[in-house]
């Protein structure tokens, strides 16, 4: 993700349910928390906005723009589990088992327990970026358990007004509550990840004896995509229900007022990515004053940065949300980073990274899973057997001559592939040729495990934006390309399944041209269908192998007629296909012209 503190502006689209130029790929199995990444997020009204983390002991403060403005410190240890900003301003943490008010400089203004069985520990069971939720009205406090299946209601003092235990036995992801909006009374809104369902309730029967659930949505499970996890929640004045489903890094609405018909998906689901308006395990959602007129902020976990979105889905900024540290301790400019071969016996290397002054001392701590590996506290980690199918990571903790500690800074993850795991990348794809404009630039497949991947799935991308149409190794520049960036990206594919996508270094494109004159496309191995012909199943198309790098466009066709609305890489078989031909034509175009290759024949069957 690169290092450094920095701000990123952007002009990226959020939204979209697919994405063009990449088929979609299947997420990495869920992974626990690392301590050195944003789990918690919420906003004030003038777009300040507090981020937390599992390590617990401070929050880092944004301000309007994304600019990191300083820290405050907790007054309880341990995991950060939610955070909301109250009516009257004030930052509210919730802890796993106690929640505490405080006010914007840090001073404790109420702590009281909350109802979380037998201890809430950190660990894979109570995860704090999957479980808990917390939403601060006028007049109550809701509190969804990280370790109990309840939705706790109190007072702002910490007196217990209802609890309301949940359907079943699966702990909650979050809460929100809406007020009365046009025929729909005041709602409130619990998620359960591991059920894959959102729970409304009339917020006016809660304090009753014994409150049910008045809709219960089952978040739709697209092509595609995976089994829903809904976590983050929320709700504003209008009805309009938001649902981050974690399992496919997206963002649903919905709108309560008319049924809650479903309406609009951000974040380019499934695939994790770090594009911008993408993500990568968002564990947490928020938006100011009651209202998405002011957009949203993310904790966009997996990629440790928060985001922030406008109403309409454009990233307006993006921040690397690194953890707050001591007062005058060393700050980290690049992040830790593990090297070595991914397998059983081998040897692995944490390199600490880089920091702003030079630390007198570091702490190290490996985790599987995101989780400690007990004993490991030094720079080399020898791979076991137990890591085999797992992510590893290194968090560091630098400390300066007098003592003054960062905070954990982690690791991008490290995966050990398992004898059923899909490729992951040894070395990045590279980007080959001249960056100017009438030139045609070459990406590489990179190095990934295993023996032989049995293909490759691509894009590129312009500033980070994925650029649709480019799924092939080769890319023409163009005048728009000028003065920006561009990045190829490649995952790989083998019978396990597909691989996180790898991107290349960028490369910049200089204002000359002279690139050598490319001819029109001319395709010299025909498209082929990806997938089994079943119904049901979704099919791909790979467009072959082409030169003179054209941009793709698809259309599918049952018969040989084109079929509406199937203008994509991707199709899903219906029933109206059974026992049809189904061919994907391919038309590549460059601007000296454009030509088209049609794949085989597939038969679906049921």
């Amino acid at each position: 993700m690169g290092g450094a503190l920095r701000r990123a502006l952007t002009g990226g689209l959020a939204t979209t349910l697919l994405v063009g130029g990449l088929a979609a790929l299947p997420a990495r199995p869920a992974a626990a928390v690392s301590t050195g990444r944003p789990i918690a997020v919420a906003a004030a009204g003038d777009g300040t906005s507090y981020v937390g983390y599992a390590a617990g002991d401070r929050l880092l403060r944004l301000d309007a723009g994304g600019t990191v403005v300083g820290s405050v410190l907790l007054d309880r240890p341990g995991p950060v589990t939610a955070l909301d900003v109250g009516p009257d301003e004030h930052v509210w943490v919730f802890y796993g088992d106690s929640v505490s008010e405080l006010a914007p400089d840090g001073t404790v203004l109420e702590h009281f327990g909350v109802r979380s069985g037998a201890g809430c520990p950190l660990d894979r069971a109570h995860d704090p970026a999957r479980y808990g939720g917390l939403e601060v009205t006028d007049d109550a406090v809701y509190v969804a358990g990280r370790c109990v299946a309840t939705l706790g209601i109190y007072r702002h003092d910490g007196d217990l007004v209802a609890s309301v235990d949940l359907p079943g036995s699966a702990y909650p992801g979050d809460v929100a509550v809406a007020p009365a909006a046009k025929d729909l009374p005041g709602r409130t809104y619990v998620s359960q990840p591991d059920t894959g369902k959102v729970f409304a309730y009339n917020t006016s029967a809660l304090r009753s004896a014994h409150p049910s659930p008045v809709k219960t949505l089952a978040i739709k499970r697209f092509f595609g995509y995976h089994r829903p996890a809904p976590g983050p929640l929320a709700a504003d004045e209008k009805g309009q229900l938001a649902v981050v489903d974690v399992a496919n890094n997206a963002v649903h609405f919905y709108n309560g007022p008319q049924r809650y018909w479903y309406y609009r998906t951000l974040g380019h689901p499934p695939e994790p990515a770090s594009d911008r308006g993408f993500l990568d395990r968002p564990a947490a959602f928020d938006y100011a004053r009651g209202s998405f007129k002011q957009g949203f902020w993310i904790a966009d976990t997996g990629n440790g940065r928060v985001q922030h979105w406008d109403y309409l889905g454009t990233t307006d900024w993006m921040a690397d949300a690194v953890p707050p540290g001591d007062s005058g301790a060393p700050v980290s400019s690049q992040l830790p980073r593990i090297s070595g071969p991914p397998y059983a016996g081998r040897l692995l290397t944490c390199d600490p990274g880089t920091w702003d002054a030079a630390p007198a001392s570091y702490d190290v701590a490996w985790l599987r899973d995101g989780l400690p590996i007990p004993g490991a506290h030094e720079l080399e980690y020898t791979v076991t057997s137990r890591d085999v199918a797992t992510e590893l990571s290194c968090t560091v903790t630098a400390h300066a001559a007098d003592g003054a500690a960062s905070a954990p800074i982690s690791s991008e993850v490290f995966p050990i592939p398992g004898p059923h795991s899909p490729p992951y990348v040894l070395e990045r794809p590279v980007i080959r040729g001249t960056a100017r404009s009438g030139s045609v630039l070459r990406c590489s497949n990179g190095t990934w495990t295993g023996k032989h991947p049995t293909s490759y799935l691509r894009g590129w991308l312009r500033d980070g934006q994925l650029l649709p149409g480019t799924n092939a190794p080769e890319y023409l520049v163009t005048d728009n390309d000028r003065y920006h960036e561009l990045t190829c990206r490649v995952a790989a594919v083998n019978r396990n399944g597909t691989g996180k996508v790898a991107l290349s270094d960028p490369v910049e494109v200089d204002d000359g041209g002279g690139g050598s004159h490319v001819g029109p496309p001319r395709n010299t191995a025909r498209p082929r269908v990806v997938g089994k012909a079943k119904l049901g199943s979704v099919l791909y198309c790979d467009p072959g192998r082409w030169r003179n790098a054209p941009v793709f466009t698809y259309v599918w066709r049952r018969d040989g007629a084109p079929i509406g609305g199937s203008e994509q890489d991707r199709y899903e078989v219906l029933g109206d296909d059974l026992h049809h031909q189904l061919t994907c034509l391919v038309t590549g175009t460059n601007p000296s012209g454009s030509d088209h290759a049609s794949s085989k024949a597939v038969r679906p069957r049921r």
